[in-house]
C-alpha cells in the first residue's frame, strides 16, 4: 500500500507540473490565435469597407459604429495595415473598459485617399488565464479522483496476496512448530517470492532446532563431567594432602566453576537471542530491586562497601520476572566485584530508568566495548565477560536503552525504562 500511495503521488506530482506547462503553452497559443483571427476579421471589414467607397458607396454609409473613416491627402503615402492593442469604453451592455483591437489601413480609391480603421473589443490575457486555470482545475480534480479510485482498486486486487504475506512473515517465530504456508498467487513475481520465504523459514526452522537441540545437549553433557570433577575434587580435599597440593586443587576448581559459568552464559545468551522468554507484562520493579540488594547484602558488608539506595516505590515495568532477576543479579554483582574495599555503591530506581553506578579502577578498554561477550578489563581476571553482554541482550529484547560511562571515580550504569528512539 506505501508502494502504491508513494508511486500516485508521484505520479499526481508529475500530472501536475504537466498540466501547469501545457496550460500556459494552451494560453498563450489560445491568445495568440484570438488576436490573429480578429485581426483578419477586421482586415476583411475594412477591405470590404475599401471596395463600398470604390463602387461609389457614400463615406457616411460606410461608417459604422466600430469602423472609422477619414480623408488623407491624396499624394501621402499608403499606409500599411497597423495594429493597435490598446484599452477602450465599450457602452453596450454597459459603459466600462475593456482591451480594444484595432486594425488601420489606407487606400486610394476613385481619385481620394482614405484612412479606414475597424476595431472590436475581445478578451483580456487575465481572462482568457483565467479561464484555462480553472478548467485545469477542474481537470486536475478529475484526475486526483480516478487515479485515488484506481490505486485503491489496485492495491486490494494486485497487492492483497503481498499484504497477506507480509503479514504471516511479521507473525512469523522460531519457536513455532509449524512451518509457514503462504497463499497462492497468480502474479509471476509474489509467487516466486512466496516459495523463496516458504524454503527460507523453513530452514531458519530445521537451523535453530538443530542449534537448539546441539546447545541442550551440550550443556547437559558439560555439567555433568563438571559436576562429577567437582565431586572429586572435594573428595581429594578431604585425603592427606600437603599446602601445595591444596593450592593446586583450590586453582582447579575455581577452573571448573569458572567453565560452569561460562556454559550457563553462553545458554541463558541463546535463549535470550532466541527468545524463548515468555511475553513480559508488567511487574513491581521496586520490589524487586530491593529484594535484589537484600540478597547481597552480606558480600556488600564483608567488602565494607558503603550503599546507598534511592528506590522510587511502586516503579512498574513491562519485563519478565526472570529475566528483570538476571538483570539485576548481573548489574548489583558486577557493582561488588569490581569496586574497592571500602568503596561504595549507589542505586537509584524512578519510573524512567534505572541507575547503578560504584567506585572502581579506570576501565583500561573503551566502556562501549564491555558490552560484547567475553570483552572484560584486564583488571577483571575472574570474570567471564558475559555479565554486560547478557545486560545488554535483556534491555535490547525489551527496548530498554543502557549506556556505561566512567565519570571521576565511578563506574555509571544507566538503564532507561523509555522506548529506544
Amino acid at each position: 500500500m506505501k508502494l502504491i500511495n508513494s508511486l500516485t503521488l508521484w505520479y499526481l506530482a508529475i500530472t501536475t507540473l504537466v498540466l501547469l506547462a501545457s496550460g500556459f503553452i494552451v494560453f498563450y497559443r489560445v491568445q495568440s490565435g484570438i488576436e490573429n483571427e480578429v485581426a483578419r476579421r477586421l482586415k476583411r471589414d475594412i477591405d470590404s469597407a475599401a471596395q463600398l467607397l470604390e463602387n461609389g458607396i457614400s463615406v457616411d454609409s460606410v461608417r459604422g459604429m466600430q469602423m472609422e473613416v477619414a480623408e488623407l491627402p491624396f499624394d501621402a503615402p499608403l499606409v500599411e495595415m497597423q495594429i493597435t492593442d490598446s484599452m477602450g469604453y465599450y457602452s453596450l451592455p454597459r459603459r466600462a473598459v475593456d482591451r480594444k483591437f484595432t486594425v488601420a489601413s489606407s487606400y486610394k480609391v476613385g481619385g481620394k485617399h482614405f484612412y479606414i480603421s475597424a476595431y472590436n473589443f475581445i478578451a483580456e490575457p487575465d481572462e482568457i488565464l483565467e479561464g484555462i486555470l480553472a478548467s485545469l482545475a477542474a481537470t486536475l480534480i478529475l484526475l486526483m479522483t480516478f487515479v485515488w479510485i484506481a490505486s485503491r482498486l489496485m492495491s486490494q486486487r494486485i497487492l492483497s496476496n503481498f499484504n497477506q504475506t507480509l503479514k504471516t512473515i511479521q507473525t512469523f517465530s522460531l519457536r513455532q512448530k509449524h512451518r509457514i504456508k503462504l497463499g497462492n498467487t497468480r502474479t509471476h513475481e509474489f509467487k516466486e517470492l512466496n516459495q523463496f520465504l516458504e524454503k527460507m523459514t523453513s530452514k531458519a526452522l530445521d537451523d535453530y532446532r538443530s542449534l537448539k537441540e546441539f546447545s541442550e545437549n551440550a550443556s547437559h553433557e558439560l555439567q555433568t563431567p563438571l559436576s562429577i570433577i567437582r565431586g572429586k575434587l572435594d573428595l581429594l580435599l578431604e585425603t592427606n594432602i600437603d599446602e601445595r597440593q591444596a593450592s593446586l586443587i583450590e586453582g582447579i576448581q575455581n577452573s571448573v566453576q569458572k567453565l560452569s559459568s561460562v556454559n550457563q552464559s553462553l545458554i541463558l545468551l541463546t535463549k535470550l537471542e532466541n527468545q524463548e522468554y515468555p511475553v513480559s507484562y508488567k511487574i513491581d520493579f521496586s520490589t524487586l530491586v530491593e529484594n535484589s540488594i537484600s540478597s547481597f547484602r552480606e558480600l556488600i558488608e564483608m567488602k565494607a562497601i558503603a550503599l546507598t539506595s534511592q528506590i522510587q516505590p511502586g516503579v512498574k515495568i513491562d519485563l519478565n520476572p526472570v529475566l528483570a532477576d538476571i538483570l539485576l543479579m548481573n548489574l548489583i554483582s558486577n557493582a561488588i566485584r569490581h569496586n574497592h574495599v571500602n568503596g561504595s555503591i549507589t542505586i537509584a530506581l524512578s519510573s524512567s530508568g534505572l541507575i547503578v553506578s560504584n567506585t572502581g579502577d579506570a576501565p583500561t578498554v573503551p566502556t562501549s566495548e564491555l558490552f560484547k561477550r567475553f570483552k572484560k578489563d584486564k583488571q577483571s581476571a575472574d570474570s567471564t565477560g558475559l555479565g554486560l553482554a547478557i545486560v545488554k541482550q535483556i534491555c535490547d529484547m525489551n527496548n530498554f536503552s543502557i549506556s556505561y560511562e566512567f565519570i571521576g571515580a565511578e563506574h555509571v550504569l544507566n538503564i532507561n525504562f523509555l522506548p529506544v528512539k
